[in-house]
């Protein structure tokens, strides 16, 4: 009777082992959903993959738009900034603009880009 008792103690022992060893380890299901939201969310965003030159085409356009806004000095300032290897977001947060300057230019960046305004990425955010 007593080895009865101490084999099902070792047995019930080595499984409360094995069951919290494996609530330890990350479990491959949780992987899989993940990288499966990831892949409806960028599915479902709303933005189609654009080609390096289409972005290179966007990206013209927007800077287009945004030097519209500037004065010819800002403008100067701006390809300076850029061409020295600058984001083109920081180098307009260097710049002075005024109020209604940067106004325009917040609507412009936000109507190229309502993604990154939503507070999914914060350096964009601003």
């Amino acid at each position: 009777m007593k080895r009865n008792t101490i084999a099902a103690a070792f047995i019930l022992a080595g499984t409360i082992l094995v069951g919290s060893l494996s609530g330890c380890m990350p479990s491959n299901a949780s992987n899989v959903t993940k990288s499966n939201a990831v892949a409806a969310n960028a599915a479902t965003s709303g933005q189609p993959k654009l080609s390096p030159a289409q972005r290179a085409q966007k990206r013209d356009e927007l800077r287009k738009q945004v030097e519209a806004v500037l004065t010819p000095e800002q403008v100067k300032q701006l390809d300076a900034k850029i061409k020295g290897g600058e984001k083109m977001r920081k180098a307009l947060n260097e710049l002075n603009l005024s109020a209604d300057q940067k106004n325009q230019v917040k609507g412009i960046l936000k109507a190229a880009y309502p993604r990154a305004q939503n507070g999914q990425s914060g350096a964009k955010a601003k």
